[in-house]
């Protein structure tokens, strides 16, 4: 039986200020995007790259990602991640010229962790404050070390680390689902508060 969440993360090869802000999608440039859905962990990259057995490796093109897509969609699924209607969806959607992110925005097929967790909490929270604290996981890198890795070929990394996000959002998604809970440091105490959530 297929999985109705397809948790989604792209990384790209420049960062916001180089290019005057995260306003510019379209002069993003996508190196990595990576999808997992409980069972299958897909890779969408043109660099050659390592990879464990258990993942396909397609090309990142907008027909190859927008088709995946588009087909995930048709059958009731929804695209989630954190940070997706902020960063993920519109830079596929301008940068690669992915229409069916563009598709999934408009007919509001996802889930945005970050925005779902900013409501319940009251502040942003990042990935890895919430997985570690509410997983007990951590990223493999800090997002913004991504770029930098790239820019030295180390694309097998940069490619693991993208999945390995998609992974981790896939995971804190269901948790919080099926326990109603996520833990977070507080800000007025610092103290690792558990806060009561529905998805």
């Amino acid at each position: 039986m297929m999985s109705d969440i397809l948790a989604l993360d792209i990384e790209t090869a420049n960062f916001s200020h180089e290019i005057g802000g995260f306003g510019n999608t379209a002069m993003f440039e996508i190196t990595v995007a990576a999808t997992y859905d409980g069972i299958n962990k897909t890779i969408y990259c043109n660099e050659e790259i390592e990879a464990d057995n258990d993942i396909v490796v397609k090309e990142l093109h907008p027909k190859t990602l927008g088709q995946d897509l588009e087909d995930f969609i048709s059958k009731g699924g929804k695209v989630i991640g954190h940070n997706l209607t902020g960063f993920d969806l519109p830079v596929l959607r301008d940068s690669l010229d992915c229409w069916a992110a563009g598709e999934i925005l408009k007919n509001k097929t996802y889930f945005d962790t970050a925005n779902g967790l900013q409501k319940a909490l009251g502040h942003r929270i990042g990935l890895e404050d919430a997985v570690r604290h509410t997983l007990g996981k951590s990223k493999y890198l800090d997002s913004e070390d991504a770029p930098f890795l790239w820019k030295q070929g180390r694309h097998s990394e940069v490619a693991a680390y993208c999945l390995n996000d998609s992974e981790l959002t896939f995971n804190l998604y269901n948790h919080i689902l099926e326990e109603g809970v996520v833990k977070s440091r507080s800000l007025e105490t610092g103290d690792i508060i558990e806060v009561n959530i529905t998805w």
